[in-house]
């Protein structure tokens, strides 16, 4: 069965499901209307009729036991059908993202940085950009994590690509070796997006939003500042609640037993219900306009940290994790428990028993009150790690849907550690050389369309790739940029083999002008360069890695990616132009790949120093233009723009 009929058969299974929970529906709400309607009725003939009433008050309580019951169910029923179609739109949007759809997911648009080293050249964001068809987080500080990810100057240690690697393995199901395992896992990972499925919220403009972790950690800063009444924690307010509680309760068990006067127990109640909500209301209101507004998305966070406590990690990274939110469970749990009691308030038959009788608002500001004096300093530690775990998901979800993709074997880049296929002791230290060996390697989006090539980047060497127009060249270009991307990310490549090393990646493929700014494209293609070499240099004397750390002063050799320098001068500008900067680039530690109209360019290979090399993607004349797009050794001899312009001449 493949991954697709996989899906379908969930598809076809939750939807059965949610139409049989949906019919009990009507069912319950039937009940609901009967027991409420009993409660009225005995109410009526107590008040109206004169006589022995004690069997009415009987009659509207067990009505109200019977409504009470009923509505429990009625409210699992719901669960029920919230959690089953959350998981059937999960499993529909994966049908549509194989059939390459991918509007269901968030594009990233936001992130979208045009001065990024790589980013903007490889459509890492965007709409069908690599965040589109990866991103499945159910936080903002999923989509956040994910993004970093994606975009580190700096890559990670071998060791931690590798360690992240393990954790996606496992989240996809690849570690398990019994098939029911395997399915085990897979029915996790779908439970982790289906619960940011259900806990979407709505927008103004009808879109719904993932829950949002700003806001989120916004809330709780707020609420740490919030002050409550020091005796809502008292023992003594807690003692006297108790001994109201009680007395309400032996008040009314009085009245029914005819030893005390209804009216008496009758009058406790309603005044027992009023002191209680106007006390409490104030630290209430307080509490909502705080954190209560986004309690669900609260509650979401409980619930996803219950999922994840409920895992059993083998990976170590997953266990690290899974050990450092230990903690966050019995606090998210707790305040999960505090906002659900704060929605019941909703519903007033329900809050005028509750508070009457069990003093609810009263208990439900002491627990918040305890919650916070607990649990608040770890709150936004906590949730960075699970923002963590959100884009390891949806990593170990790509990684599930593309079984045609391959591991990158990783090595140190320095020929006397390399003994092992992995990962190497002496893995990340010194500036190690680039090494970039790819077979059949081919661009992601393309599938199976794409036509595979082999390429092999040494260090310290330049590569002038020349073609005609459509041959393939910038598609080229783009399958090295985001196969390097996915391997330093930990996620599987594009390629039949694919053995790589460390090192930094910049690219100039898609430069444009600022109007707003009067930078003319010339202007900007020359600042590119500029950022170019001060990223070059940078990556040479160890002064690169911000998300390394301060003290981390590790060099890193760098890989440039252009594609046609200098576009925006006249061709023997450029040609000179183009020169003069390869030769200059040439003298760092950096290799490169050119893409390039100019042939003049390539013979740059004939230069005594042997770091260039000349490829090509050739094109066929004939009746029509034959594309390969299969790389080879050389320069290309065919162009195809005046033969298409004369193809449309023709038409004319």
């Amino acid at each position: 069965m493949n991954i697709k009929e996989n899906y379908q058969q969930y598809v076809s299974r939750y939807a059965t499901e949610v139409a049989a929970l949906k019919r009990k529906n009507t069912g319950f709400i039937t009940g609901e209307l009967l027991a409420f309607g009993g409660i009225l009725a005995f109410l009526i003939c107590y008040f109206a009729m004169d006589g022995d009433t004690q069997n009415y008050l009987m009659g509207a309580t067990l009505c109200l036991i019977a409504y009470l019951g009923i509505r429990r169910l009625d409210d699992k029923n719901k669960e029920k059908i919230e959690h089953l179609s959350a998981l059937l739109k999960v499993y529909q949007d994966e049908i549509k993202a194989l059939e390459g759809d991918f509007s269901p997911f968030e594009t990233g648009d936001s992130y979208q940085n045009p001065q990024h080293p790589y980013s903007f050249d490889l459509d890492v964001f965007g709409k069908s950009s690599l965040f589109n068809r990866i991103c499945r987080t159910i936080t903002s500080g999923g989509s956040e994590a994910l993004a970093r990810n994606l975009t580190r100057e700096t890559p990670l240690s071998l060791e931690d690509i590798k360690r992240r690697r393990d954790l996606q393995k496992e989240l996809a199901g690849e570690e398990s070796a019994k098939e029911e395992l395997a399915g085990e896992n897979e029915n996790w990972r779908m439970e982790f997006l289906a619960l940011g499925e259900k806990n979407r919220s709505q927008t103004v403009n009808g879109k719904t939003k993932k829950i949002d972790s700003a806001a989120v950690v916004d809330a709780m800063q707020k609420v740490s500042k919030m002050e409550v009444p020091a005796w809502f924690g008292s023992p003594v307010s807690l003692v006297i609640g108790w001994l109201l509680i009680i007395g309400v309760i032996g008040s009314v068990i009085l009245s029914i037993c005819d030893m005390v006067s209804v009216d008496f127990a009758l009058w406790w109640v309603l005044v027992q219900y009023m002191v209680v909500f106007f006390v409490c209301k104030q630290t209430l209101d307080k509490i909502d306009s705080n954190g209560g507004k986004l309690r669900h998305q609260l509650i979401a966070y409980a619930q996803i940290l219950q999922l994840i406590n409920r895992r059993n990690f083998h990976s170590e990274s997953g266990k690290e994790m899974q050990n450092s939110l230990a903690d966050a469970l019995p606090s998210f749990a707790q305040l999960e428990k505090i906002l659900k009691g704060y929605d019941r308030r909703g519903n007033f038959l329900g809050l005028f028993f509750t508070d009457a009788f069990m003093l609810s608002d009263f208990f439900l500001v002491r627990s918040f009150l305890k919650w916070k004096n607990t649990y608040m300093v770890k709150m936004e530690e906590w949730m960075h790690i699970i923002s963590e775990m959100d884009a390891m998901v949806s990593m170990a979800n790509f990684r599930y849907n593309h079984p045609e993709a391959e591991e990158a074997e990783f090595v140190s880049g320095k020929q006397e550690a390399d003994t092992e296929s992995d990962v190497s002791e002496n893995a990340g230290i010194g500036s190690s050389e680039i090494v970039f060996e790819g077979k059949n390697l081919y661009h992601p989006f393309l599938g199976a369309k794409a036509v595979k090539n082999d390429f092999t980047i040494k260090d310290d060497n330049y590569y002038i790739i020349t073609g005609a127009n459509m041959a393939g060249k910038s598609t080229f270009l783009r399958s090295l940029g985001v196969n390097y991307i996915l391997a330093m990310a930990g996620m599987p490549v594009f390629a039949d083999q694919l053995k790589i090393s460390r090192f930094r990646l910049f690219s100039s493929m898609r430069t444009t002008d600022d109007l707003t700014h009067g930078i003319s494209y010339f202007n900007a293609e020359l600042i590119r360069l500029e950022e170019l070499l001060k990223f070059c240099r940078e990556s040479a004397e160890g002064k690169c890695c911000k998300e390394s750390g301060e003290d981390n002063k590790e060099p890193l050799r760098t890989l440039i990616i252009l594609d046609e320098i200098l576009k925006g001068t006249n061709s023997l500008d450029k040609l000179n132009g183009s020169r003069k900067f390869l030769e200059a680039i040439a003298k760092q530690p950096v290799s490169g790949i050119i893409a390039t109209h100019d042939l003049e360019l390539s013979k740059m290979e004939k230069e005594a120093s042997g770091k260039f090399h000349n490829y090509c993607f050739e094109i066929d004349l004939g009746t029509d233009v034959t594309y390969t797009y299969k790389i080879q050794k050389g320069v290309a001899r065919n162009q195809n723009a005046t033969f298409l312009l004369n193809k449309i001449l023709e038409k004319y």
